[in-house]
């Protein structure tokens, strides 16, 4: 979730004890590191209160809690979490156009974001963790020591995550602010990773990866646009029959999860039939509007 923005349907500060949100994102961080200390869980903290000094404007908040764990070690980490009280509210397949992370909510401590991969990596997804951690830094939050990638690394985090959001602040600090030899740093970490593409839509340089089969989707990303564009650069994306047809059962069907998060409690059967009549009306709103355009029609 984005710095600053809010679940429908979470509580508000009052509702949970008249905890500020930042303040309840830290001691969250430092309850999930608690968790994973006792479980044997590798993980590493991002965003937020992880971010190392100087690399994000000063006064952003997140509200919630972003890790990125281990894959192997995801089994061990969702008993720890639910052995608490925290509840999955998102599947990987429904969370995001990448299915790379899932969420969980707990009525005290918030939200958990918890990372299988980081969007725009294509590496490996047990890999790319390992060379995520490779220069891990022990950062405290809320006076806990937790594990946070290295500098060069939370750089390149920054930057993916802003292009993914339409941009954010973050690549001024985290990019633009580096000298010639810490944005050669994260080039090669980029290159690494496999992020090459999504480095470049976060920086200004993607009209150079025109042929990229990933371009129409960070283009999407970055400049916005509609609902069948959006399609179209998810399937221009996609890779193989295997996810080609996950693509199209998930352009028939209404996410289930996210109208759950909107409505703050589980859809009945006729809410979900409704949010399907509407997402086929806007659909064919976004098609006449296409063909008039087309025939020069108004």
């Amino acid at each position: 979730m984005e710095e600053h923005d809010q679940r429908d349907g979470e509580p508000t500060d009052d509702a949970l004890g008249a905890i500020p949100i930042a303040a309840r994102v830290h001691l969250s961080h430092t309850v999930v590191q608690a968790l994973a200390d006792r479980h044997g869980v590798d993980l590493l903290h991002l965003k937020g209160p992880a971010v190392l000094p100087g690399l994000r404007e000063p006064g952003r908040h997140s509200s919630d809690v972003d890790v990125l764990v281990r894959p192997s070690h995801l089994p061990a980490l969702v008993t720890a979490l639910e052995s608490i009280g925290w509840e999955q509210r998102t599947t990987f397949a429904t969370g995001s156009v990448f299915a790379h992370a899932a969420n969980w909510w707990h009525d005290d401590w918030g939200w958990v974001d918890v990372h299988l991969h980081w969007p725009g990596v294509t590496v490996e997804a047990e890999r790319a963790y390992d060379i995520f951690a490779r220069d891990l830094v022990q950062h405290p939050i809320a006076h806990r020591p937790c594990p946070v990638p290295g500098v060069a690394a939370q750089r390149l985090i920054l930057v993916l995550h802003s292009a993914r959001s339409g941009g954010t602040t973050d690549v001024q600090h985290a990019w633009e602010a580096a000298g010639p030899d810490e944005q050669a740093a994260v080039r090669a970490l980029a290159v690494e990773l496999g992020a090459e593409v999504a480095l470049a839509a976060g920086i200004g340089e993607l009209e150079q990866h025109r042929d990229d089969p990933t371009y129409l989707l960070w283009r999407h990303f970055v400049h916005g646009g509609t609902r069948i564009d959006e399609w179209r650069a998810r399937w221009a994306a996609a890779r193989g029959v295997k996810a080609k047809s996950h693509l199209l059962t998930a352009a028939m069907r209404v996410n289930q999860d996210h109208l759950r998060m909107e409505l703050g409690r589980p859809p009945t059967k006729e809410e979900i039939r409704a949010k399907q009549r509407e997402r086929l009306h806007k659909l064919r709103n976004e098609v006449r509007s296409r063909v008039r355009a087309r025939v020069g029609q108004p």
